[in-house]
């Protein structure tokens, strides 16, 4: 097994990043790589969001103890590590309350619009987005609003005159209604899958 010796990494957490030297980087595998956690290291590597060569990757899951056996003593735990493939931003609107979550790093397929032919019936295209658990603290449910990028619409619930105005508002950003949300296992907390027309 061949590895990088005292590679800097970048761990990003919601309002900061911070570096940790001397990570060991082991060989590709499967896509993605096993990195080699300094010996007496205190950072929280469990689904955590961190960047080397230039890329974003995610850990997966939680480091485990053991290193392999031609490795020196200074390391001693590993965590697998997996590109985050991101297209950008979502804003998700309640359904119950209209509250506002942004989730930054998302990786979305927009496909509405699209006409998909199946068994000679034509269907509309839908809106995929996948939500990392890395960059996610919000579970997305079936009947929220969900936009693509940053949008910085309020809606205002004091009235229901006002909730109206701000879903006016709201329209301008092409809105979707979330139709199907499946969560997907991949560490300590899931990721999201959803589907929105």
């Amino acid at each position: 097994m061949q590895l990088i010796k005292g590679t800097s990494i970048t761990l990003y957490t919601a309002n900061s990043t911070e570096t940790v030297d001397n990570v060991l980087i082991g060989e590709p595998n499967a896509g993605g790589y096993t990195l080699g956690i300094p010996k007496g290291d205190t950072h929280d590597w469990t689904d955590r969001k961190i960047g080397f060569f230039g890329e974003v990757w995610r850990t997966v899951g939680t480091p485990v103890q053991g290193i392999e056996a031609n490795i020196p003593l200074c390391w001693h735990k590993k965590v697998r590590v997996e590109p985050l493939k991101i297209t950008g931003a979502v804003t998700i609107y309640s359904a119950q309350t209209y509250s506002r979550q942004q989730i930054d790093g998302a990786f979305y397929t927009d496909l509405r619009g699209e006409t998909v032919q199946r068994t000679g019936a034509q269907s509309t295209g839908s809106l995929i987005v996948h939500l990392y658990c890395v960059n996610n603290t919000y579970k997305p449910q079936i009947g929220d609003t969900i936009v693509l990028g940053a949008c910085p619409v309020e809606i205002d619930t004091t009235s229901e005159q006002a909730v109206s105005a701000g879903m006016a508002a709201l329209r301008a950003y092409a809105p979707s209604v979330i139709r199907t949300v499946t969560a997907e296992p991949i560490g300590i907390a899931p990721d999201y899958n959803i589907e929105a027309r």
